[in-house]
């Protein structure tokens, strides 16, 4: 493995847009005729179990959660609109497949582009499902980071997002 994401069995992590997911085992196995070593992942949110080598899985946004400082950061960040400006374009394709890396600084790009555009108009219903999903994944990496409850992560988040809007 050539990343520093080095997913041990039973972690929850974070997976890419799909959100958080566990861990189930790491074993060397026979795909297409080669050797590799895979991951097997529970994905919460979908409720279902995945398996894929351990570089596509990190290529997909396998990644620890973030530290409270990393949250800080970028929640400090975002009402002075220090993110990533992503311009929505015809079908939100930019947008969505920066929010889809899964790391961290694009789920608050995602949000702050979205922010941005909702601010001079009605957002349409894949902008407001986009802005809503990065939310709810932000929101529970918050609470999971500052162990607190899901409730008070949002109250946070959203004490921000109104500081910007």
């Amino acid at each position: 493995m050539t990343s520093a994401v080095t997913p041990e069995v039973g972690e929850v992590m974070v997976f890419g847009s799909e959100g958080f997911a566990r861990v189930e085992s790491i074993a060397e196995k026979t795909m297409l005729g080669r050797s590799m070593v895979c991951v097997e992942l529970f994905v919460i949110d979908a409720n279902m179990r995945t398996t894929l080598p351990v570089e596509r899985a990190i290529e997909r946004g396998l990644r620890p959660i973030s530290s409270t400082d990393e949250l800080d950061a970028g929640l400090e960040a975002l009402p002075e609109g220090r993110y990533q400006s992503i311009a929505w374009n015809r079908d939100g394709r930019l947008v969505k497949d920066h929010y889809a890396h899964g790391q961290l600084e694009a789920m608050f790009d995602t949000i702050g582009s979205l922010l941005e555009v909702a601010a001079v108009k009605k957002l349409n219903d894949a902008q407001r499902t986009l802005l809503d999903r990065a939310r709810r994944a932000l929101t529970m990496e918050i609470a999971t980071a500052f162990a607190i409850e899901q409730d008070e992560a949002n109250e946070r988040l959203e004490g921000v997002i109104g500081a910007r809007v």
